[in-house]
């Protein structure tokens, strides 16, 4: 057992002690519905520094409340109540660990860390199908809004004439139709391969990942485009056989030509969507290092 070196008090959203200043405090205080914060307040006697032990853990304590703030604070984590009784439980459990680890004479700052793994594996046990099913059914949703353009443009490129006035014109500017019809669907593939990527690379859930979905903070539409774009580059770029890849007996230059393989290097890209930035950074670094 170890002295404990703080204080801890219930506090509002804007770190405002809530009922008395001195030890110990009214128990009632923590069921109030303004007490969504901890104030850690260094006792005076406190040795400087701060024992290691102690000195982390407020830190480490309001990580796990901020999250718990974050999802059931707002009105995305369910009904109201529901929100109010699972932060509530989690904002007492969290007060008893800082009460237990850092306060009084008899304070043991070495359970925090197994105790604070348990209310986090609790947290996301609680919250990580709600959050890891909605952001894939936004993504989805974006991801189905964005294909279909697409794939009308797609379908209305593979109608056309040879002697159409829309051959003649896309012909007259440099464009053959069925190259242009297989971006399209390299598009509709890439769309489709970022909404999988998420549900693959999510399968052990972190703190983080309940309050933030990506770590590049892009929005689902965004995200879709930004994609869609590099994928677009990529794609120029094994038409043209800057890149000659072969997949079986395939070469990728016959991207423009053959629109399954189009819509699969999509979806391949799609997939491997946190990859893209490095690729196409790649090949122009490459190409500039020529230039020089």
């Amino acid at each position: 057992m170890a002295k404990g070196c703080f204080a801890i008090y219930p506090a509002d959203k804007y770190g405002i002690v809530i009922g008395k200043t001195e030890l110990p405090i009214d128990s009632s205080d923590l069921d109030k519905e303004e007490a969504v914060d901890i104030y850690f307040a260094v006792q005076e006697d406190a040795p400087h520094p701060l024992p290691t032990d102690q000195a982390a853990l407020p830190d480490s304590i309001g990580k796990v409340l901020r999250s718990a703030q974050q999802i059931y604070l707002h009105p995305a984590a369910g009904s109201e109540a529901r929100c109010k009784e699972q932060f509530r439980s989690y904002y007492i459990r969290l007060f008893r660990l800082a009460q237990v680890c850092l306060e009084g004479n008899n304070a043991s700052p070495e359970i925090a860390q197994s105790t604070l793994a348990t209310i986090t594996a609790d947290l996301i046990n609680d919250e990580a199908s709600r959050v890891k099913n909605g952001h894939l059914k936004r993504l989805g949703t974006a991801a189905i809004t964005m294909s279909l353009p697409s794939l009308i443009i797609y379908l209305l490129l593979r109608l056309i004439q040879p002697n159409d006035t829309l051959d003649g014109i896309l012909r007259s500017i440099g464009i053959q139709p069925l190259a242009l019809a297989n971006f399209m669907l390299l598009w509709v593939g890439c769309f489709i391969g970022v909404w999988l990527s998420y549900g693959i690379r999510t399968t052990v859930f972190t703190l983080a990942d309940l309050t933030q979905a990506d770590s590049d903070y892009l929005l689902p539409g965004m995200r879709l485009l930004f994609a869609g774009m590099l994928t677009m580059i990529l794609g120029i770029i094994f038409m043209l056989g800057v890149v000659k890849i072969s997949l079986g007996s395939y070469s990728i230059t016959d991207i423009g030509t053959n629109s399954a393989l189009a819509f699969l290097i999509g979806a391949f890209c799609g997939i491997s969507e946190l990859l893209l930035p490095t690729a196409v950074s790649k090949q122009a670094s490459d190409f500039v290092s020529k230039v020089k």
